[in-house]
């Protein structure tokens, strides 16, 4: 597989995952009791894990950036509460693909961000956008 699809959306392969190797099975709540003595509760959490895919950027050459089409696409799926989760397929690293049952990130600020890779007005359909996807799994 040479893509990432999510929902049905098909998305470059070169997105990249920037929170992969960062660890997030273990969630902490930290409080102060009336005391001022610190209360720190640790747990295993069985879901949750960041995935964020983002276009990169090497000098003035963009890595992963996607149509205005695709774009739109994203900002539908984002706009809709759900019940049920998303399915995100993407490659494996050594071959064959992963999949994850996903929702919509929201709690570290937008799901989705897009910036014009050449700003231009009113955006065509061949423009291309940098993209950030802010997803967990469930």
């Amino acid at each position: 597989m040479s893509r990432i699809v999510l929902a049905g959306i098909e998305l470059p392969a070169d997105l990249q995952w920037i929170d992969e190797f960062t660890a997030w099975r273990v969630g902490q709540q930290v409080k102060t009791s009336l005391t001022g003595a610190r209360i720190v509760q640790e747990s295993a959490l069985q879901a949750g894990r960041p995935i964020t895919l983002q276009t990169q950027r090497e000098g003035n050459a963009y890595i992963a950036p996607v149509p205005l089409e695709v774009l739109r696409q994203l900002q539908a799926s984002e706009e809709q509460p759900r019940i049920a989760p998303l399915q995100l397929l993407m490659p494996a690293h050594n071959g064959g693909e992963r999949a994850f049952a996903v929702r919509w990130r929201r709690t570290e600020g937008a799901a989705l961000e897009a910036a014009p890779i050449k700003y231009a007005v009113p955006a065509l359909d061949g423009d291309y956008f940098s993209i950030t996807l802010r997803l967990m799994t469930v």
